[in-house]
């Protein structure tokens, strides 16, 4: 894994050197920071404000239990450490697709007046497309975890809110209903639970976003290159650039090798995105037809009914 740091390190460091000096740009990382940063105290002081009016709403006092005065920097640092990773790959994407935007426009201003050869851009490609192998190296395994992670949350959430109400309710005792004050402080517990769930799911439903938007405009925004080169064709001597040309072409066909995909399993497009869409919201109409048809339909309920009484009828002999 270190190996795969310093060479992505290395790379793109190559490639900013490049562009400084070909080019005379380089991206603007006071921004960036900026950005980061500002996300990360977001993502921190949310989850410390819903912990704090957890524990002034459920009344607990410091000292009483370790585990709960602790979740109070271990909460918030989780978080943190749950979308620093997702962060700094959409970081990343984002110098990756400074550098292709900065590659076209220097294509197009081709068309006036020739500045540098197709091999010169062709090699300022091959370094863009091995930052973004050297990105795939190190950050594959954390898509595809937090990938499968964010949809597990949310299929298991839609499942939970499409399970009868029966079987979500705690029983209270009757001194509870009683009470006012143990009835206020059981409401805020659950109004809190609603918000830690509404916060996870949240964050599941971002890292989905983030994953696949930013793979897919990485994907297009390189495959924009291709097109700014075959627009120089006209303006080129295309008896010495063919060459050129053909490598271009080839190198786009094999993005799937060295683009933003989920672990090289399917790369990261548009058809992706609107895919795990449908199956989500498939998923959940799904569930919430088959909750309708067990309240509106009582012979099935009594056919359920009957079929677990003739289970448990013929397992019950054979256990004992």
């Amino acid at each position: 894994m270190y190996s795969f740091h310093q060479k992505y390190f290395q790379t793109i460091d190559m490639v900013d050197v490049c562009f400084r000096s070909a080019f005379g740009v380089s991206p603007p990382l006071r921004i960036y920071k900026f950005a980061f940063f500002f996300t990360l105290t977001i993502v921190f002081s949310s989850a410390l404000i819903l912990k704090v009016v957890e524990f002034i709403g459920t009344d607990q006092v410091f000292g009483d239990h370790i585990l709960t005065d602790s979740s109070f920097i271990l909460v918030p640092v989780l978080s943190l450490w749950n979308i620093i990773p997702l962060l700094y790959y959409h970081l990343y994407n984002v110098l990756v697709r400074f550098y292709c935007r900065t590659l076209i426009k220097s294509m197009n201003r081709e068309h006036k007046k020739r500045h540098f050869s197709l091999k010169f851009y062709y090699e300022q490609f091959t370094r863009i497309t091995n930052v973004q192998e050297a990105i795939g190296d190190v950050f594959n395994p954390l898509l595809l975890f937090s990938l499968a992670w964010s949809l597990l949350v949310l299929c298991l959430t839609i499942y939970f809110s499409s399970e009868p109400t029966s079987t979500l309710l705690v029983p209270i005792t009757p001194e509870q209903v009683q009470n006012q004050k143990v009835r206020e402080k059981l409401t805020i517990a659950v109004h809190v639970s609603i918000c830690w769930a509404a916060y996870q799911v949240i964050m599941a439903i971002l890292h989905i976003l983030i994953i696949c938007s930013t793979g897919m405009m990485t994907n297009e925004t390189t495959r924009q290159i291709v097109n700014a080169v075959l627009r120089i064709v006209p303006d080129a001597n295309a008896d010495l650039d063919r060459f050129q040309i053909s490598c271009f072409v080839h190198k786009m066909t094999t993005q799937f090798m060295w683009g933003m995909t989920v672990w090289r399993a399917f790369p990261l497009e548009r058809t992706t995105f609107f895919t795990l869409i449908s199956v989500i919201v498939t998923y959940s109409l799904l569930l919430f037809r088959f909750k309708d048809d067990m309240h509106t339909n009582p012979p099935y309920m009594a056919a359920m009914a009957t079929f677990n009484s003739t289970v448990t009828s013929t397992v019950a002999p054979a256990i004992g």
